[in-house]
């Protein structure tokens, strides 16, 4: 920017990459107000699949209709996405003069992008945008940090297809997928295409209302239990219409190698989804305040800035955990127990429903939970009930061991807290040694995590003389015999 003084925000976009708005749909940051010298309402747009050009992100920064201060007001501003690094994507500011209800930037911002890009981190994109008043009337910098979260759930499955090889083109394979309360949210037919090849496609329904977008990977398990990559795809639901994809192997590739690929003329495939469920959080999470030497233009205007000097203006997202926890803690307005073996905890519906999809189920059906006023929780122990109630009540994750990020893996992983299962997860992988690693593996396979279950055995197969004479791999396989077989077949095929 060419003058000192600016305001600014700095925008996150967590779990970018599953996006779902299609050509000339936007995400618009969460409202933020700059002082003009009236508070004026902004947001910022972008356009990942960009306003004309599909291949090209468009970006703007839009004043709201419902605004305060002038008919027109002249700003300078800068529109930067960060690298990874923190450096911007260099764009010269621009100077426009914005009406109500009128957004300016760029219609072809950038090229698409994409998770492998420079500027994603952790599948995090930040933005940032630099504004000032040209005119200089602004008394008040305002550095503003917001974050929208798109919230993601993982589905993984396998679908066993029998006598593939007597697989007609008139005929259709379906596999039915059900939510916790037993509804149908999506189904999957399967069919060959007429000719010689036969291709194999497959058509996605969805029934699930929450569902924007899906992210699908699918693979073909062979004989050796190997994963054979079938494709990657996009699916946006249809208004209960199916949408229709093509597998990357033909029936006739898999008859040609159908001890490879049809052990006893079974065709197994596997099923990765990713689905955006809509924004998560959205909102503003932490506002600095800075003051030039102007006269203050109103007596409000000072008032703000005394309350400022004297911290009666909270940092609102501490406020909002303190508040949280303390509603926890006071279990007079509680609407419900969960009950562990040696304990109850009473709880709040409406959080434990806004933060798990499961407890939402549960709660919105007539579920013998909500019928009894009551949450089965006797897998799980008194400590990890408490921890996972305080992630759940204020964010927080209490520093962790290994025993207890296990335990609090399988608790999110049950009630599809997707954000503690990641943290847990992240714990896990960072660390793992040849004392737990097996422990790891089984846990990685009973809940299908695919990128803790490669870490644990990529460390298996290179100390395999020393895990296979192990007392820990000797546990694994006594408890899960197919996955000690599977890692050790994986050995032998790497020798």
């Amino acid at each position: 920017m060419s003058k000192d003084g600016c305001s600014s925000i700095t925008w996150a976009i967590n779990n970018y990459s599953y996006y779902w708005q299609k050509n000339d749909e936007a995400i618009a940051s969460p409202m933020f107000c700059i002082y003009m010298p009236e508070e004026t309402k902004w947001k910022l747009l972008l356009f990942p699949r960009g306003t004309s050009n599909p291949e090209c992100i468009s970006f703007f920064l839009y004043r709201d209709k419902d605004c305060n201060g002038a008919a027109n007001i002249k700003v300078e501003y800068s529109l930067d996405i960060l690298t990874i690094d923190g450096s911007p994507m260099v764009n010269a500011p621009k100077t426009d003069e914005f009406q109500k209800d009128m957004r300016k930037g760029y219609s072809r911002y950038a090229e698409i992008i994409t998770k492998a890009s420079r500027y994603i981190q952790q599948d995090i994109l930040t933005i940032r945008c630099k504004m000032i008043q040209v005119d200089d009337k602004a008394v008040e910098m305002r550095k503003i940090f917001a974050r929208t979260i798109i919230g993601i759930e993982k589905r993984f499955f396998h679908w066993p297809i029998e006598n593939f090889s007597n697989l007609a083109p008139d005929q259709t394979q379906s596999f039915v997928i059900k939510s916790e309360s037993k509804e149908v949210v999506m189904q999957i037919n399967l069919a060959l295409t007429s000719g010689n090849e036969e291709s194999i496609c497959f058509g996605i329904y969805s029934f699930d209302r929450c569902m924007k977008f899906s992210a699908v990977k699918t693979f073909i398990i062979d004989s050796q239990k190997q994963e054979v990559d079938s494709g990657e795809f996009e699916y946006w639901p249809n208004c209960g219409k199916c949408t229709m994809f093509l597998l990357k192997l033909t029936k006739k590739n898999l008859i040609e190698n159908k001890r490879l690929y049809l052990p006893k003329d079974v065709l197994t495939l596997s099923f990765e989804l990713i689905i955006s469920t809509g924004f998560a959080f959205e909102g503003i999470e932490k506002a600095a305040f800075e003051y030039t030497s102007h006269s203050f233009p109103n007596d409000a205007t000072e008032i703000w800035r005394q309350c400022i000097a004297h911290k009666k203006i909270s940092d609102c997202p501490c406020a909002l955990i303190t508040d949280l926890t303390s509603l926890h803690k006071d279990q007079s307005t509680c609407d419900m127990k969960l009950q562990t073996k040696t304990n109850i905890f009473p709880v709040h519906t409406l959080i434990l429903s806004a933060r798990s999809p499961v407890f939402k189920a549960m709660f919105s059906n007539d579920m013998k939970e909500k019928v009894n006023g009551c949450v089965d929780a006797s897998d799980l122990q008194d400590e990890i009930v408490r921890r996972f109630l305080l992630y759940l009540y204020s964010d927080q994750l209490e520093e962790l061991e290994w025993d207890d990020a296990l335990q609090l893996y399988k608790a999110a992983d049950k009630y599809a807290v997707i954000s503690l299962k990641d943290k847990c997860s992240a714990f896990l992988k960072s660390n793992l040694n040849l004392e737990n690693v097996c422990e790891a593996l089984m846990l990685s396979d009973m809940h299908q995590d695919r990128d803790l279950k490669k870490l644990a055995l990529n460390l298996m197969l290179k100390n395999a003389n020393v895990i296979f004479k192990s007392e820990e791999f000797k546990l694994l396989a006594k408890a899960n015999s197919k996955l000690a077989l599977e890692t050790t077949l994986r050995n032998w095929n790497d020798e």
